[in-house]
């Protein structure tokens, strides 16, 4: 029996309403797309009964939804790697259990892997916590599809990969590609994906067709472990040093923080604001770590600084901002 063409991959952990509302706005689209055969397959890594009401009820209306219930917590870069693994179509198309699919996705998707892409980077918008504004309307400001060459991609786009709900992966290169060097990055599916490419090409599908939910640490899991991922791509990179150029390597790190202003005051006000740069975080991420003087010089005053001006700060910015963002609804 031929395997289907796509399988959605959904790593989860303890937030079940999300789930639910991710997997929703994917039917929504199969159904959209009138595929009869995508499966969905769900590695939950919460090693308790936190999703098993809602996962019932998804099943109940997708009979393809598979649950694969870990037997042990995998953290979230071992549970990346293993829903792809697990799921056995000839692509594999990530997705965060807090993403929305936007109703279009599968049915513009679909046409792009019946060329036979090595990797599919999907484009994506940077939406609030609460689902109803819209931040960003793209991650890569593209007009239009385009293809880049490996080294190429990875030296100026990759860094916008690190969202999993972008990556479209071709499960036999992704086979043939052991991922554990990479784990403890944060970025493991980044690296496996990024070696298995080497010279090979990107497609990259310029409309957003997923939603990323950011805008305040309490839309990440990760969140208290901030310092780590922001670490994680540089080390992601330094991993990727016998695959790709030192050139490329240098701009891809570059390109990561450029993209995030990692180092910048902006960054680190806002650490502040969440009370993630503190005195603690100073000694521990920034004094040895990979920053100039003057910008750990910057961390060390606003991380002594009232956390309270830093917020009421970003909660005027915020409040300017939102008149100006466009509105979504039904997600």
């Amino acid at each position: 029996m031929s395997l289907p063409l796509l399988g959605i991959c959904i790593p989860t952990y303890r937030r079940p309403e999300q789930l639910r509302r991710c997997v929703a706005s994917i039917l929504r689209s199969i159904s959209l797309a009138k595929v009869a055969e995508l499966p969905i397959h769900v590695t939950d890594d919460s090693c308790d009964d936190t999703n098993l009401a809602v996962i019932a009820n998804l099943r109940a209306q997708y009979p393809q939804l598979v649950h694969h219930r870990n037997p042990e917590n995998l953290g979230i870069d071992g549970n990346i790697l293993h829903c792809v693994d697990v799921c056995p179509s000839r692509y594999a198309w990530i997705m965060g259990e807090d993403d929305r699919m936007t109703p279009e996705a599968i049915g513009v998707v679909l046409p792009v892997l019946e060329r036979a892409p090595a990797f599919v980077y999907v484009n994506y918008a940077s939406i609030d916590e609460d689902v109803s504004l819209v931040l960003a309307e793209r991650s890569l400001p593209l007009e239009q599809d385009v293809e880049q060459e490996a080294a190429e991609f990875f030296a100026r786009s990759a860094w916008s990969m690190g969202f999993i709900g972008a990556c479209v992966v071709q499960k036999d290169r992704w086979n043939a590609t052991p991922g554990t060097r990479y784990l403890g990055t944060w970025f493991a599916h980044a690296g496996r994906i990024l070696e298995s490419l080497r010279g090979l090409r990107a497609v990259l599908i310029a409309r957003p067709l997923v939603l990323n939910r950011c805008g305040a640490p309490g839309a990440f899991s990760w969140s208290g472990s901030t310092f780590e991922v922001l670490n994680g791509w540089g080390r992601m990179v330094g991993l990727l040093g016998d695959v790709y150029p030192a050139e490329a390597c240098a701009r891809a790190a570059a390109s990561f923080d450029r993209a995030h202003a990692i180092g910048t005051l902006t960054s680190f006000s806002y650490l502040r604001a969440d009370e993630i740069l503190n005195h603690d975080s100073w000694e521990k991420y920034i004094r040895h770590g990979p920053y100039p003087l003057r910008q750990r010089t910057i961390a060390w005053l606003i991380a002594r600084a009232p956390s309270g001006v830093f917020r009421a700060v970003r909660r005027g910015l915020t409040a300017l901002r939102r008149r100006s963002k466009r509105r979504i609804s039904g997600y």
